[in-house]
């Protein structure tokens, strides 16, 4: 059960965070609003580079459950909401040049690959602590 929790809350604080962090549409904060090629690039930089150290802070912090959660929410929500709310409805894109042409597949790919990835651990963890 305790396991369950954990997994539970890393799914949760992943998809809280790739939404509130990575997920603003138009890049712009206090006022301030990314025009410029280097700038949308730029937003989207930051948005990875505090994902990243909050990913590495996570596994020396957390339990490993909670880490593959959180690491499961993230490859999802960057890949489906991708796929779904980019590319099928049209909602919203990463930025608004034809620069998200080449970041959205990009960030389909890298959101496969944490799912994946987050999924694969966890199997290998929970095989490892059962024969122990």
């Amino acid at each position: 059960m305790k396991r369950w929790l954990q997994r539970a809350g890393g799914v949760f604080l992943g998809y809280a965070f790739a939404e509130l962090l990575l997920h603003a549409a138009r890049a712009s904060a206090y006022g301030l609003k990314a025009q410029t090629l280097a700038g949308k690039l730029g937003a989207l930089l930051f948005g990875v580079a505090v994902l990243a150290g909050c990913i590495v802070w996570l596994k020396r912090r957390f339990p490993r459950s909670f880490y593959h959660g959180f690491i499961v929410s993230t490859g999802l929500f960057f890949s489906f909401d991708i796929v779904a709310f980019h590319w099928i409805f049209g909602l919203h894109r990463i930025t608004d040049g034809p620069e998200a042409n080449v970041l959205e597949p990009i960030l389909v790919a890298v959101g496969c690959f944490l799912l994946v990835r987050g999924l694969r651990d966890e199997l290998r963890f929970q095989k490892r602590n059962e024969n122990d």
